[in-house]
């Protein structure tokens, strides 16, 4: 009775009408909104359009699920991008890898990628589906999507070889993993590392009361080395004035990256302040009128989400640039009453040192042919998160708590 109901729901279901369509503007603001409903900043049109504006590279597709009565119950987005060997770092990645990438991956380099949510932020902001449709459901309406864009893609001569589904928290890896059944292989990523806030914390005072004498002392030193640095809140005019300083910045961090499935620019910023503005973090940093640093996030479902820091590795150490950004996120989220920080991948011992704790996430992958994709699974296999040593900087009551 049970798998009679399950073919039925998806017979029922493969009748659902996928509209899709290649450019924010073309996309109905009522049926997208009507599923939005405001609760993901990364699926808002306004963040979305500022992405297409400054990103002319790249290519979107929006898509709206239709039931049968022809009301709207979903929205996905996908990005499309040309992944090539300018976008890895071998000798990181290898390390990664313990000393164990394929020869033969090189091979693949140079390949067109779908990514269902977004390259450019952390977390699941690539689809949403009403209360009608269940979490199994919605992953049954995704890959017919994802079918449906390669079919398409691969008749105009533009094929995709690869699709990617990026990327869960733990709190939906029950539901998440049914993307196996799909031939989607499951790939383990570096930790986020998320700092959740004491709702005793009123201003940035009491968290620094909360850490022991010896991250005490260590934010002290920071404190010190970075009272030099005249810190700015971007507007328009500045950000225009500095477009070449946050550029060459950004591109001098993402090079170190093991890899990175899409590179943003300084003007991807500009517009995602303008669409964004209260909702978008984008203070710089300067030793005499020089841009040494910058640091953007966004602030979304009561949580500041850190995105991308820029820093000149020649001032960093001098000015503790790097964790002085660290504290400046935790201080703006407690006196904007925020629950969480999230403090992305990469550098995690660090963000340790100033109370986040490790986040798995998980995101799926699948070549689109079926040979590739069986070789795909033993390469994935060998990505596993950093290792690193987790810092303990709260007083021992507090890490009763947070326990």
């Amino acid at each position: 009775m049970n798998i009679q109901k399950q073919i039925l729901s998806k017979s029922n279901l493969a009748s659902y009408r996928i509209d899709i369509c290649e450019s924010n503007c073309k996309v109905s603001a009522d049926h997208w909104n009507g599923v939005l409903k405001g609760q993901n900043i990364y699926l808002d049109l306004n963040y979305l359009n500022a992405l297409e504006k400054s990103l002319p590279n790249y290519d979107f597709r929006y898509l709206l699920f239709f039931d049968t009565n022809n009301s709207v119950v979903g929205l996905c987005y996908f990005q499309l991008l040309h992944f090539t060997d300018n976008d890895i770092n071998f000798e990181a990645l290898s390390e990664k890898m313990r000393g164990m990438l394929p020869s033969s991956f090189k091979k693949w380099i140079s390949t067109r990628l779908l990514i269902c949510g977004n390259a450019f932020a952390t977390g699941e902001n690539g689809f949403l589906f009403s209360d009608k449709i269940s979490k199994d459901d919605s992953i049954f309406l995704i890959n017919n999507a994802i079918k449906k864009i390669v079919d398409q893609e691969s008749t105009s001569n533009r094929p995709i070889s690869i699709s990617l589904i990026k990327e869960f928290w733990p709190y939906n890896f029950s539901m998440s993993k049914e993307f196996t059944s799909c031939k989607y292989h499951e790939v383990n990523i570096d930790v986020n590392m998320v700092l959740n806030l004491d709702s005793s914390w009123h201003s940035f005072e009491d968290y620094l009361m909360a850490l022991n004498s010896k991250f005490r002392t260590k934010y002290k030193q920071v404190f010190k080395k970075s009272k030099e640095l005249e810190i700015i809140d971007f507007d328009n005019n500045t950000v225009e004035d500095r477009l070449s300083e946050i550029d060459k910045l950004y591109h001098n961090m993402v090079n170190k990256s093991s890899f990175t499935f899409g590179r943003l620019n300084a003007k991807t910023f500009k517009e995602l302040y303008n669409e964004l503005r209260d909702s978008f973090y984008f203070k710089g940093y300067l030793i005499d009128n020089k841009l040494i640093g910058f640091a953007t996030a966004t602030v979304q479902n009561n949580t500041l989400d850190g995105n991308y820091i820029g820093i000149d590795d020649q001032f960093n150490k001098e000015y503790s640039v790097y964790q002085r950004i660290l504290y400046d996120f935790i201080a703006f989220a407690i006196d904007n009453n925020l629950s969480n920080v999230n403090l992305g991948r990469t550098a995690e011992e660090i963000k340790s040192g100033v109370g986040a704790l490790p986040v798995e996430m998980k995101f799926y992958a699948k070549h689109n042919n079926y040979f590739k994709n069986s070789i795909l699974k033993p390469f994935l296999n060998l990505l596993k998160p950093s290792k690193f040593n987790l810092r303990r900087p709260f007083k021992a009551d507090q890490l009763r708590k947070r326990a």
